[in-house]
């Protein structure tokens, strides 16, 4: 009795892990769809070009939510590790794209 008790929350246990981690992705997938499309909308990007701002956006949003789990919100410590996610974001943007057409994307991706 005491196997198959253990068998059941040892189970219940593992199938949260799996919806929890399917939900991240998802919740990842919309942030950099939200924001391709919105550079998009802005202005014209290759298929090279679109498929190398996907991965660096991705990266970046993996690292946002990695902050957010690991962090107490609104912590000095968030908000440290935040900026330097973004900072990072922003240098990667430079050396994939150069200088002035990361700036050309940055400008696009900003909200009205």
């Amino acid at each position: 009795m005491k196997k198959t008790i253990v068998l059941l929350v040892l189970s219940i246990a593992m199938c949260s892990t799996v919806f929890a981690q399917k939900n991240l992705e998802k919740r990842i997938d919309k942030r950099v769809d939200t924001y391709v499309e919105r550079v998009e909308s802005n202005m014209t990007l290759s298929d090279k070009e679109k498929k190398t701002l996907v991965s660096l956006r991705e990266a970046h949003a993996i690292a946002f939510y990695e902050i957010k789990e690991k962090y107490e919100k609104g912590s000095a410590e968030n908000k440290e590790k935040r900026k330097e996610n973004n900072r990072e974001f922003a240098r990667s943007l430079n050396e994939a794209f150069g200088k002035a057409r990361a700036k050309e994307i940055k400008n696009a991706s900003r909200k009205n």
